[in-house]
């Protein structure tokens, strides 16, 4: 039964991967140059609520856009500094 849990959790993780290109293809504008992080925000926010509906750990999503866009991660920190500065 444990190999079924972590297969289901291997393709989670494959989906979530996915989504995540996604997200990022559809917050990407001239020629894939740039991304407008506030579209990528709100795309990533929805993909942490369907996380939380499929019982994916926050952790592993943060990690695969560590991985995948670790731009947008410094784009959180430094949006979180901020409003904590102000």
């Amino acid at each position: 039964m444990s190999m079924t849990k972590e297969g289901f959790l291997e393709t989670l993780i494959a989906q979530y991967k996915d989504e995540i290109e996604e997200a990022l293809v559809e917050s990407e504008h001239i020629y894939r140059l740039t991304i407008d992080y506030e579209i990528l925000d709100q795309k990533v926010a929805q993909l942490f609520q369907s996380a939380k509906i499929d019982g994916l750990d926050e952790k592993i999503v943060w990690d695969l856009l560590q991985a995948r866009i670790p731009s947008y991660v410094n784009y959180i920190n430094f949006k979180v500094s901020g409003k904590k500065a102000s």
